[in-house]
């Protein structure tokens, strides 16, 4: 199963707590949804960068096992724009953390491409 960018967004409200869990897309603001798909779209440029490539998935085909990590980063970011200020200091170290999981589903091929991870 995938998720949207539209389903990423409202996971990310959810998460901090701008909606609560009964609303929907289609009950927030659509500015209040593109800028958290902005931000997302920002942060998977990132990810995908030359170095970085911890992406196996297209941009919005989120897959399921990411798809809580990524809400994760994304409502990191967001945070200060929605009255949630963190330092640097703590932001940085949140912010690995939350890599280190992504990297997880991560593995390598012999190319140095990323592939999406088997679990048996």
């Amino acid at each position: 199963m995938s998720y949207t960018t539209t389903q990423l967004a409202v996971q990310v409200l959810r998460k901090l707590r701008v909606i609560d869990a009964t609303e929907t897309s289609s009950d927030v603001e659509s500015a209040v949804l593109t800028q958290v798909t902005d931000v997302y779209r920002a942060k998977w440029d990132e990810i995908t960068s030359h170095g970085n490539e911890m992406t196996y998935w297209a941009y919005d085909s989120i897959p399921n096992p990411v798809f809580l990590i990524l809400a994760d980063l994304i409502a990191l970011e967001c945070r200060d724009a929605f009255g949630q200020p963190i330092s640097a200091r703590e932001k940085e170290v949140e912010e690995q953390t939350i890599l280190k999981r992504l990297r997880r589903h991560t593995q390598t091929q012999a190319s140095g491409r990323p592939a999406e991870a088997l679990y048996y």
